[in-house]
């Protein structure tokens, strides 16, 4: 019999976490467009934002409220009841309203952020859950630097808001702290004690390792990751969602999981948070990155041209682009089937004798500058086909002789 995937929910916080990029600013409509992108793409829960921080970012999440309706509209909320009350009159009228309050939980932030005791932070995240529940049963509670928090410590805190009816609770790597196996442990611990406990990872990038830990949580039984599109938020940033979506999707066999998410929406969806945000994904970004889906190397071009699958583990169109944006480079290091594709796109083709004269060229002319354009590919593939001379520019680079 075949055991169905686990399907993987998304706090996906692109709205909250991804707008205090250091940067980033997002206007309440932009905010609404980028809401009702993610709620198409199927995301479960968006954390839209933090009610009490300002009028402005009140209406926002007031104005996402009455307009989202498939996926759960969130508010975040210190640990106190005037935050609590502004958040749930941020979102009570969506179709699906949520909650999360937070509070510090490491000895650091304990003592320099809260100057408060273990029974006093305690004592804030019970009554804080307590007081969510009169307005909705979906409460969630997240431990800020729950990474840094002594381990008997978050199991306490976490019996308290079971005990309270929490539905959610986060565990944060909010410095990403965490190597990879440990976070799994502190997931595999705190389910262990609490079963029927659902758990959400939070994790930051700080040492590059956010998407790591949270596949480790949830390899551990945490059933939801908090996420942002192209990795957004503070310093450097969240677990990106299309990278946690992606492997999931890529790996869903052996991992036993799965998303309800179009994927195909992925790359749209990126560039529409990168025009909002100003902030564009570095070129080697994984899945959405300029180069995700481009070769530079001969023996990979020749791969890829003969068969995709040699160089590539996801296909450009699953992720929402079409195969011509399948780049191959024409670069030094490149070899003759790129540089035959790229001349076939220009419309020409060549003899066997001609391309190695054209790969020559084009050998010399990478010499003396970083790329080729159009341009610079017509003159060698004419030159190869003997129709013309190379511009004087042109030959002088190559310094080699033209056809006559």
């Amino acid at each position: 019999m075949t055991t169905e995937p686990r399907i993987i929910k998304f706090y996906e916080t692109t709205l909250r976490d991804g707008e205090q990029t250091p940067g980033v600013n997002y206007f309440p409509g932009e905010k609404l467009v980028i809401a009702l992108a993610l709620e198409e793409m199927g995301f479960d829960t968006l954390d839209c934002g933090f009610p009490i921080s300002s009028p402005g970012e009140f209406e926002a999440v007031h104005l996402i409220a009455t307009k989202v309706q498939k996926s759960e509209v969130c508010a975040i909320a210190r640990a106190n009841l005037d935050d609590i009350d502004c958040a749930w009159n941020a979102v009570k009228r969506a179709a699906k309203p949520a909650i999360q309050p937070f509070i510090s939980t490491s000895p650091l932030h304990r003592e320099i952020k809260l100057g408060k005791s273990r029974k006093e932070v305690l004592e804030l995240a019970r009554v804080a859950v307590a007081h969510g529940r009169q307005y909705t049963e979906n409460i969630d509670f997240a431990l800020e630097d729950t990474t840094r928090t002594e381990q008997d410590f978050v199991l306490e805190i976490c019996e308290a808001l079971v005990k309270e009816g929490v539905r959610f609770v986060t565990l944060c790597d909010t410095v990403g702290y965490a190597l990879p196996w440990e976070f799994g442990q502190l997931v595999a611990s705190v389910k262990r004690e609490f079963p029927t406990l659902r758990i959400s990872a939070h994790c930051h990038d700080d040492l590059g390792m956010a998407v790591a830990n949270a596949m480790e949580a949830l390899r551990n039984g945490a059933e939801r990751v908090d996420s942002c599109i192209n990795g957004l938020g503070e310093r450097a940033g969240n677990a990106a969602s299309e990278e946690v979506i992606m492997a999931i999707r890529t790996r869903s066999a052996d991992l036993g999981m799965d998303v309800h998410i179009d994927t195909t929406k992925i790359a749209s969806v990126s560039r529409l948070v990168a025009k909002y945000s100003g902030m564009q994904p570095q070129w080697t970004k994984a899945v959405v990155g300029r180069n995700a889906f481009s070769h530079g190397g001969g023996i990979h071009q020749d791969g890829v041209l003969k068969d995709a699958r040699t160089y590539e583990i996801m296909t450009p169109e699953s992720v929402g682009l079409s195969a011509n944006e399948r780049r191959i480079s024409m670069g030094k290091l490149s070899g003759r089937a790129a540089l035959a594709h790229q001349l076939r796109e220009l419309g020409y083709e060549l003899e066997q004798a001609q391309l190695q004269r054209a790969f020559e060229m084009a050998k010399l002319l990478l010499g003396k500058k970083k790329t080729l354009e159009e341009l610079d590919m017509r003159y060698i593939a004419e030159t190869a086909l003997g129709r013309t001379a190379a511009s004087a520019t042109v030959q002088s680079s190559l310094n080699v002789e033209t056809a006559d």
